[in-house]
Formats: structure tokens, sequence, C-alpha cells
């Protein structure tokens, strides 16, 4: 960005945000801290030349016109000696002839190289005809944006709004104005033409009424007045996103509230938790230090005294009273008692993650058969719980003599999973996996087991694998497999 043209009506603001900028850029070269919020930047400016104001004068022959171009022309030849390497008496001299007007000359350099220059040009092209001031104040502003690093020019010409759009080194400005109560909000818009707002501003400066309504009739509705509805309509677009802007930080700021408020009460939490551990250790030593203590005096008396029966019995007595008084209150809770799954009641299968309803009784090796959802399936007694999380009470040991030449009971079948007694079925149609199921229990009758491998999926293979082997004559029971053996993916199948 080379050149920022700021629109917007009188008394908006635009020559005090050029007279800012600049004393601001003064600042900054002496070192002085910048009245802006942080963080800011600013370039390092070596000419800083300005044309503020308006100089009439009849001795010297001067309209507002030539006075404004007298003191432009004195800034480009400044700016034309600072690119031409000009010697220490030009530049005397161009400060002394700045000395006697507004333009403002600060610190040329005199090397070769291009200096950074800011030119500030206040209502450029003004006091002349609006076609010939425009155009004059365009071929000024490219002219600037070849040889200054920035220029800030103020304009009320529709004509400067434009070069944005055919230079990408130009940039529009507005000053905001309050439309509902006609003053200035001193807030610059970044990118946004401005509108002149002269009728409203000169009804509220108290022109006579009847003189406000004749020129409002006067107005030639146009191009001119259709960029002004734009331009209305963007001012009220941006109102509406900072609006927004304002909401979200707004909740922002709640939101690292709220975050910071519940980070401390974990905090708070964490270090009450910490407390009362250290609290309930520091009380655990302690009752260990005194019952280490009079159990070391219980010890003392028996070995001072009669060492007879009845001493002895004395002591042990003592050794229990001190066990029922220090470990009473801090013994580990029971486990809470079993129960007896009855049909009809529910029940939670841990290893699956399911909840199921109980449809028969535990038969006598400690299987039963339930039912959730369409899916029926013989789990052992071990693998359930009830819905509070008590186990299951196990079936009662049968005890009896043994009969030579019989055993008592059957060998347990061992678990080893092989190539010949697994099952892989994964992707396949219940039909055709039915058929390679029993091709799998002819080759794994001898082992006594065998795994299926259907996969989780949505559960249909699953679930017509196990209404299968239900119903099969050569399958005593099955279940599904262990976490480390596949999970809900893989069911163990038990042969008769």
């Amino acid at each position: 960005i080379r050149v920022v043209t700021i629109t917007g009506p009188n008394t908006g603001g635009k020559t005090v945000t050029l007279k800012t900028l600049a004393i601001v850029a003064l600042m900054a070269k002496v070192g002085l801290f910048i009245p802006a919020r942080e963080p800011v930047e600013i370039p390092w400016f070596d000419l800083i030349l300005a044309d503020i104001g308006d100089e009439q004068s009849l001795q010297q022959s001067l309209s507002t016109f030539s006075g404004h171009i007298r003191r432009i022309g004195r800034i480009l030849d400044a700016i034309s000696q600072g690119l031409g390497s000009a010697s220490e008496p030009d530049l005397q001299s161009i400060t002394d002839q700045q000395d006697s007007d507004n333009t403002i000359l600060e610190g040329l350099d005199s090397s070769n190289s291009i200096p950074s220059t800011l030119v500030l040009l206040d209502e450029v092209g003004a006091g002349t005809d609006p076609a010939e001031g425009s155009a004059l104040a365009i071929a000024l502003l490219q002219y600037l944006a070849d040889r200054a690093m920035l220029t800030i020019a103020s304009t009320h010409y529709g004509e400067l709004k434009a070069l944005k759009y055919q230079d990408s080194r130009f940039e529009n400005a507005s000053v905001e104005f309050d439309d509902v109560n006609l003053a200035p909000t001193y807030r610059l818009l970044w990118g946004i033409p401005g509108r002149s707002n002269a009728l409203s501003i000169a009804q509220r400066l108290g022109l006579n009424q009847e003189v406000i309504e004749n020129a409002k009739s006067q107005v030639i509705l146009g191009a001119t007045q259709e960029v002004n509805e734009v331009i209305a309509g963007l001012e009220a677009q941006r109102r509406s996103q900072e609006t927004k802007a304002n909401k979200a930080a707004t909740i922002l700021k709640q939101a690292e509230a709220f975050y910071l408020e519940v980070s401390q009460k974990a905090a708070e939490l964490q270090a009450r938790e910490q407390e009362l551990k250290l609290n309930q250790e520091r009380a655990i030593q302690a009752a260990i230090a005194e019952a280490k203590g009079e159990i070391a005096q219980v010890i003392r008396q028996l070995q001072q005294g009669p060492q007879t029966a009845q001493a002895a019995q004395q002591a042990t007595a003592g050794l229990d009273g001190l066990t029922n008084r220090h470990l009473q209150a801090k013994s580990t809770p029971k486990p809470p008692p079993g129960f007896n799954p009855q049909i009809g009641d529910r029940i939670r299968i841990p290893k699956i993650g399911q909840k199921a309803e109980v449809i028969s009784k535990v038969d006598e090796n400690g299987n039963l058969n339930v039912k959730f959802g369409m899916m029926k399936m013989n789990v052992a007694l071990a693998d359930i719980e009830s819905l509070t999380g008590e186990k299951a009470e196990p079936l009662p040991k049968k005890s009896g003599a043994k009969v030579p030449g019989k055993a008592t009971s059957v060998a347990a079948v061992v678990a080893i999973r092989t190539s010949t007694n697994t099952v892989d079925i994964r992707g396949q149609r219940v039909a055709n996996a039915e058929a390679e199921i029993e091709r799998g229990i002819g080759k794994a009758y001898q082992a006594g087991i065998m795994w299926v491998i259907h996969g989780k999926g949505t559960g249909k293979l699953r679930e017509g694998v196990h209404e299968f082997l239900t119903h099969h004559p050569q399958v005593d029971r099955f279940e599904l497999a262990g976490e480390k053996d596949g999970g809900g993916g893989v069911t163990i199948a038990y042969l008769k």
C-alpha cells in the first residue's frame, strides 16, 4: 500500500486523522511511546511532508487553490532532491523555505538511497473546478505512489475512490459518521469509502430548512446516488459484523473465565484429595506405631512376669483386643454376596458388554442359556453378574468316593488353537458359513473345541452362527472368546 485516500463527511475527522499520524510518526522518530494499543508497528520515515490547512494571502496573491499548489510543488521538489542525493546547502535552503508555511520537513537524507517519505495531503485538488481538480489529484497521487513510501490524502472526489480497483498500491479508508446523531465517531474504517453527507451536516449546523429542501431537490439521481447507496450498505454490513465480533469476543472471554474457574476447582479438588490421602496415611502410621508400642508392652510384661500358661493366655487376649481395636475400623469391605440367577432375571455379560435375560436354569456343568435381542447364547455361570455387579454363586462341589476303574470327573478340554480347529468365515453369508462350520466340526471333533472367526461388523453373521450352534447335536456349548483371543469377533464352541 503506497497511497490511502480518506473520504467521508465534513467535520468527520479526516484532518484530525492526518495530524494524528504525523504527530505519531514524529514521536517515534524521537523515541517517545506511541499512544496506541499494542502491538504497534510504524515505518521509519526520513521525510515527513504535509499540506494541511488553507493559507490564502492577498499580499502574495495566493488563493485557496494556488496556496495548496505552491506547497505541493515544494513537497515534490523535496522528494525529487532526496531521490537525486541533494547536497547539504540545498537541503538547508529547502528547510529555510519550509519555515514560512505549514509544510513539515524532517530529516531529509542526503545519501543515494531512496528516502522513506510520508506525505500528508488535506483536501487534495480542492479549490478549483471539480473535474479538473479531481484529474489533478489523480495524477498527483499516481506520481507520489512511485516516489513516496506512504501518502495519505483526504478528499471529497468520488473519482479517487475508484483508484483502489485500478492499482493495487491504492487503498480506501473513511471516517465513521453517526447518521442518527449526525456526529463523528472519530473511528477510521479501513477498506470502505465514505459519503460526504453535506446536506445532513448543513442541516445540523443550522442552515435554513428551505435551502436544505431545495438543495435535496437539486441532487441528480444517478451513478453518484447509487454509489452512496452501495457505500451505505457496506457501512451497515460492517457495523453488523463488528457487533457480532464484539459478541463473539465477549463469549470467548466468558468461556476463558469459566475454563479458569473449572481448572482452579479441579486443582483444589486434587489438592484436597492429596491432603486427605496424606492425613489417612498419617493416621494409619500413628495407629501402627501405637499398636506396636502396646504389643511391645505386652511382650515385656510376658517376659518379665512368670512364664505360665495363664500369663500366655492373658497376653494372647491382650493382642486380640489390640487387633480388634486397630483393625476393625480399617478392615476392607467384604465383596457383595453372590446371587442365584433365576429364569427371567436380567444379568450382565462383561466379556461382550451386553445385558441379557436368563431363559434357563443352571445345568450341572454351571452353564445357562440367556437371550439378548433376537440372539440366544449359552454362557458359563462364572461369566455373568447381576446388574448391580454381584458375581454368581458357584455350584457346590459334589463329593463322593472314587469307583475303582472309573474316573470321577471328565478331564477339562485344553483350549489350544490350531489351524485344524479354527474356521474363518468373515465376509460370508450365513448359509455358506453354516457349511464351513459343519466341515470345521468334523475336523475339530478330536480336539473337542473349535474357534469360529466371524468378525464383529453388524452382528448379523454372529447371530446366525450362534443360532446354528445352539441347535447342532454335536455342540455342547459355546461362548465368545476373551479379549486376547478376539473378543466379540470370535466364538469358541465346545464339542460333545
